[in-house]
């Protein structure tokens, strides 16, 4: 055969006789890779520019006792904070990347894994439904357990409503049901660092679950194989766990921080 397919006529309807080239991905995984590898930086120049403004505050409220009101007072307050927020939203923005396209990647493995794990006519019958509901048959499809109420299809679950809020505009962290709730009702307490990177190790950590399932049912050894990037991606992951937040039972935006890599 031709070492490339040209037209659909030539692909088997057999998966375990799919020629290469094999799948092209729409590449999430490369942007959920390089957003994990910016994250240890970024939260090693937080720990150096959290403790040098926890200093300048420390001297600021000395200085001022009750909280910023002046013009003068609120600039120089604005001054000291400036880089620690920066810093901050940097962070965010990329955990909140990275649980994005984790949760795309997820969808692409399950629809790799039809392709190469179920016959065509089973395979595209599928293609609509949602990541939860084709694992469920899938899984099934393979000659597996039910996978409803497993931790790997909650996994699926609570990855593709994190997608679903944040690729539709809703803030994450409200019910997405009513517009008005979502956007005009504010939270107990806003995200900050801590928690966002708290949800985004739980969801890679869904992903990486999700991951070593599909290979562990898979019929096609091409699907069975671990992949370099996923494993690049758990390195990451332990990296970032290892800067230790403490967050304030009052608010997300006063914690401690601290690196432990024991």
């Amino acid at each position: 055969m031709n070492d490339h397919i040209l037209t659909s006529d030539q692909i088997p309807d057999d998966p375990l006789k799919m020629p290469p080239p094999y799948w092209r991905s729409g590449g999430a995984i490369f942007h959920l890779l390089d957003s994990l590898t910016d994250l240890p930086e970024l939260l090693s120049k937080l720990l150096i520019v959290h403790e040098r403004t926890e200093l300048r505050l420390h001297e600021y409220y000395e200085r001022h006792p009750n909280e910023p009101s002046g013009d003068d007072e609120l600039e120089e307050f604005g001054e000291i904070c400036d880089d620690l927020w920066e810093l901050e939203h940097r962070v965010k923005a990329k955990a909140e990347l990275a649980i994005f396209m984790s949760a795309i990647e997820v969808e692409d493995l399950i629809n790799r894994f039809c392709v190469f794990n179920l016959h065509k006519d089973i395979s595209e019958s599928v293609e609509s439904l949602s990541p939860a509901e084709k694992l469920l048959v899938t899984s099934a499809a393979v000659g597996e357990k039910s996978t409803k109420g497993t931790a790997v299809y909650e996994a699926v679950k609570k990855l593709s409503a994190w997608r679903n809020a944040f690729a539709h505009g809703h803030c994450v962290d409200r019910p997405t049901k009513s517009l008005r709730h979502n956007h005009l009702i504010s939270p107990a307490q806003y995200p900050g660092v801590p928690d966002t990177l708290a949800k985004m190790q739980e969801l890679i950590r869904c992903f990486i679950k999700i991951d070593a399932y599909l290979r562990t049912i898979s019929l096609n050894p091409y699907t069975a194989g671990k992949s370099v990037e996923v494993e690049e991606i758990k390195e990451r992951i332990q990296e970032i766990s290892a800067f230790k937040f403490i967050a304030s039972p009052e608010s997300n935006d006063i914690y401690d921080i601290e690196y432990d890599n024991t």
